[in-house]
């Protein structure tokens, strides 16, 4: 297999458009001129029609998500916090790790692999507790394909009670319509190597108005992070260090591209990728990981055949017909591949995908069912 000849069905980073690539070469400016803000003001305002940011602010960092998610949890939580976070998986569980760094009060609601927590578990766990400071939550949670549907109305019902909600939005920014200011969430973390289709490095932060204050009064936020250090410097589209201006670049090409597609077809594209994955697979007779209601629609996970290694599928898939997927991480290693239906999606990149794996599945002996892959492409983007 050509090293060209490859596309990337991971988890995260994917492939990202030719105009991100060339916006990405462009000559270095200074970080403190007009040119630097000019790109900045521009980025910011781009990923706020994502976000759906008509209020509070939103920052772009240079870090990696995981970096975003340390971000938003040590501004927001305090030692003395009462934090109740829910775990459904490897990131949900980093989440939580973040946080016991900051507080000494995390209580941890551990939900079934492949599900989320919904409103009324969320409301009875923190019923159950007297009082909650913090929430934590993930809305798409990678290393599972588990999406949380619900996201909305437990914003909703935390803000009634005064419980500041951090999201993880990492793998579902981009991929899914999302209103943060009207939904009433306190904090939402974006990355954009996954369905924003731009280069892996820079992290996409949310908070509201209403978390503004409760950051002031940290007494000890992070030195890096500090968003009250980070909100000086955007008064004047600025950051406090050194930015990574390629990225920026870059980002700014991809927003661009989001925007001119228009984000409902953005969008639907990844709801039609997902449906014909979720198709295929069933009808190949694999079993989707996750429960019906949380499927993701952009981090699709299949279980294992019996007798098949995820290295083995894996490694043929790329070597052979040039389709990087990946295994599972975490609790599901082993037992599950996942597949980014992510940024770029496409009923080329979604058939492509589909054939490469029926077609290593019967190279490695799998008893398949006839999957008739472009019904299945055609019918799911003709939707």
């Amino acid at each position: 297999m050509e090293n060209e000849d490859f596309i990337l069905m991971l988890p995260g980073p994917t492939d990202v458009p030719k105009q991100v690539l060339q916006a990405m070469s462009r000559r270095m400016i200074n970080h403190r001129a007009d040119e630097f803000r000019k790109l900045h003001e521009s980025v910011l305002e781009k990923v706020r029609k994502v976000l759906g940011a008509s209020s509070g602010d939103v920052y772009v960092i240079t870090c990696s998500s995981t970096g975003g998610i340390e971000c938003a949890v040590s501004n927001l939580i305090n030692k003395d916090d009462r934090v109740l976070a829910f775990v459904n998986g490897l990131f949900a569980e980093r989440m939580t790790v973040a946080a016991e760094y900051y507080s000494d009060h995390v209580t941890r609601v551990e939900n079934e692999l492949g599900t989320a927590v919904t409103v009324e578990e969320f409301r009875r766990e923190v019923e159950s507790r007297g009082k909650v400071d913090v929430a934590l939550i993930v809305h798409n949670e990678t290393s599972t394909g588990a999406f949380n549907p619900y996201v909305q109305e437990i914003a909703d019902y935390c803000r009634r009670q005064g419980i500041a909600l951090i999201v993880d939005g990492v793998t579902s920014i981009g991929g899914y319509p999302l209103e943060l200011s009207s939904w009433g969430v306190t904090a939402f973390v974006g990355g954009t190597q996954k369905c924003l289709a731009a280069p892996p490095g820079l992290a996409i932060v949310y908070v509201s108005e209403e978390a503004r204050e409760r950051i002031r009064r940290n007494p000890k936020r992070p030195h890096y992070f500090d968003l009250v250090t980070h909100e000086e410097f955007m008064k004047r589209f600025e950051t406090p260090f050194t930015p990574a201006i390629t990225l920026f670049y870059g980002l700014d090409a991809s927003l661009d591209y989001m925007l001119e597609m228009g984000l409902e077809r953005w969008y639907a594209a990844h709801r039609q990728g997902s449906t014909a994955f979720y198709e295929a697979l069933e009808r190949m007779g694999l079993s989707v990981f996750p429960r019906y209601q949380f499927r993701s629609r952009t981090l699709i996970a299949a279980r294992l055949p019996s007798g098949v290694q995820d290295t083995q599928l894996t490694k043929l898939m790329k070597e052979k017909y040039g389709v990087l997927i990946a295994g599972g991480m975490g609790k599901t290693r082993g037992l599950i591949i996942r597949i980014g239906n992510m940024g770029l999606v496409t009923p080329e990149r979604v058939g492509r995908t589909v054939r490469a794996l029926l077609r290593s599945l019967e190279e490695l002996k799998v008893k398949t069912e006839a999957v008739d892959v472009d019904r299945i492409v055609e019918g799911a983007f003709s939707g």
